[in-house]
């Protein structure tokens, strides 16, 4: 392989002197023969790759002069030419050549740089999807379920009716409504803090930063019964069911089957409240999240809230959570919007469609109320949450000592002091960017409009109704003989039922 690497550049050589060679008389051990004029040439420092280049011992390069390139982040490959969008007239244009040899010979540690450059870090999984859910990644789009990747730069879709559930890999849960996308932009890791970076197009989330307290005894029925029953069976409330039925069945207590299903909910309570003080016992950093939508952006650190966003309309906005050291902001639009609201109250809020002005909700509607029932009552996906954390969460934690192993085993680049002034930077950058675009979406809207086509303006039932009508069914049939004899099945029989239950409906 060494050979065909400089045999090809003894040939570029011949080929930019002017000489040719002729196609009769050549032959391939003369041509070879080049290497001895070529190789002595090398002398100083080289910047070469693979370690094997600098082992003949009659060349003038020695080891400590040659650059060996660093190990791939993790998911990386180790080919830096980005060989699915190569174009082969900028590969074979020498003057591009040129500028890019220039540059590298500038930069020493370049192959590095453009590794980090290109790296796109995972910033979470899907945790459920009931309906359709796509992702845009690039120019491929495909539908995504239970487990699915989500990475920098990915677009996040749900269609009309379909509700998703997802799971970052900070610990935090993000629901996202019927009707909407966002765009996972970046994902941040440093010692004390996970920043993250989210655009809202159009459409309703509920970002669900995780709290360290233990979660309250409920046993009422769970809100968002239409994302249920999760694919992690051993937080499903029919594992604790099971369980309890099997229990009691053996033991002859059969007068306490009646009293199973609150049995069940506090099993589950407590076994979510054991996993917690577990998972507390190493440090997680802290999340922080910058969720920009056109007309306005939201800065939460260990928050939970309510967003909402339809193009050519209103933003509304709650505060769901009243923790100790919870950071909460408002950022509006203008070239010359340089301050910033701080938040305390749990209230709705809403954002004029230009993004100048905000204010306080009088008089709440019940498309507001209703989209904070859904996620009132969710110990099912806490539950989830701290098995994904023991599981995916924890495992990258225990490398924050060491930004090199972060790198080859989890393929995060592990931030500093510059974390602060990225923040900074996106704060200001994104703003003046959501102002722009907020001026080309009005234009674009106001020709619509001309031409006779509506655009939805107004706040509606759409990004609630179907989570609603399924958790009202489902209150009514709580005890038909479809669910109560779900705990009287098998493990096999179990795991088909949530096969056929936790899936898409549609």
């Amino acid at each position: 392989m060494k050979k065909v690497f400089l045999s090809a550049f003894a040939m570029s050589l011949v080929l930019f002197s002017g000489n040719s060679l002729p196609d009769t008389d050549f032959q391939q051990e003369d041509f070879l023969g080049l290497e001895s004029q070529v190789l002595p040439a090398l002398v100083g420092s080289q910047q070469f790759s693979p370690q094997n280049l600098h082992e003949k011992s009659d060349w003038t390069v020695s080891e400590k002069q040659v650059q060996i390139d660093r190990e791939p982040f993790r998911g990386q490959g180790n080919s830096l030419i980005p060989w699915d969008s190569i174009d082969a007239n900028e590969w074979l244009s020498f003057e591009k050549w040129q500028v890019e040899r220039n540059l590298k010979d500038q930069v020493p540690d370049w192959k590095f740089l453009l590794r980090q450059d290109r790296q796109s870090e995972h910033m979470g999984k899907v945790l459920q999807c009931r309906g359709k859910c796509e992702i845009f990644r690039g120019s491929r789009k495909a539908f995504v379920g239970h487990l699915s990747r989500i990475d920098e730069g990915d677009e996040f879709k749900t269609l009309e009716d379909s509700v998703a559930w997802i799971y970052l890999m900070d610990g935090s849960l993000v629901r996202v409504g019927p009707s909407t996308s966002l765009s996972f932009l970046e994902v941040n890791w440093s010692k004390s803090e996970v920043f993250q970076l989210i655009r809202l197009h159009q459409g309703h989330v509920f970002w669900h930063s995780r709290e360290s307290k233990e979660y309250p005894t409920d046993i009422a029925p769970e809100t968002d019964s239409f994302s249920l029953p999760l694919l992690v069976r051993e937080a499903n409330q029919a594992n604790f069911e099971r369980t309890l039925f099997k229990s009691q069945i053996d033991s002859g207590r059969t007068e306490e089957i009646a009293k199973l299903e609150e049995t069940a909910a506090s099993s589950q309570i407590k076994n979510l409240n054991e996993l917690k003080i577990k998972n507390n016992s190493i440090a997680i950093p802290q999340s922080r999240l910058m969720l920009v939508a056109p007309n306005a952006s939201i800065v939460a650190r260990q928050s939970s809230f309510d967003f909402l966003f339809y193009p050519g309309g209103k933003s509304y906005f709650k505060k769901r959570t009243q923790n100790e050291g919870e950071e909460f902001s408002l950022h509006l639009r203008g070239y010359l919007a340089t301050e910033s609201q701080s938040l305390s109250e749990q209230a709705w809020y809403e954002v004029e469609s230009n993004g100048r002005k905000f204010s306080k909700v009088d008089q709440v509607t019940g498309n507001l109320e209703i989209t904070e029932l859904i996620t009132r009552r969710i110990k099912t996906f806490e539950l989830a949450r701290e098995i994904w954390i023991e599981k995916y969460t924890l495992p990258v934690v225990k490398f924050l000592d060491s930004a090199e192993q972060l790198a080859f085993q989890h393929g995060y680049y592990l931030w500093g002091n510059n974390l602060s002034r990225r923040f900074d930077f996106l704060v200001e950058y994104m703003r003046r960017m959501e102002t722009t675009n907020l001026n080309s979406i009005d234009n674009l809207l106001k020709k619509l409009e001309s031409n006779g086509e509506g655009h939805l303006v107004e706040l509606d039932d759409r990004h609630y109704r179907s989570a609603l009508n399924y958790y009202l069914m489902d209150i009514k049939n709580r005890f038909a003989a479809s669910r109560t004899q779900v705990r009287e099945m098998s493990d096999l029989q179990y795991y088909i039922w949530i096969l056929r239950n936790g899936k898409r409906k549609n």
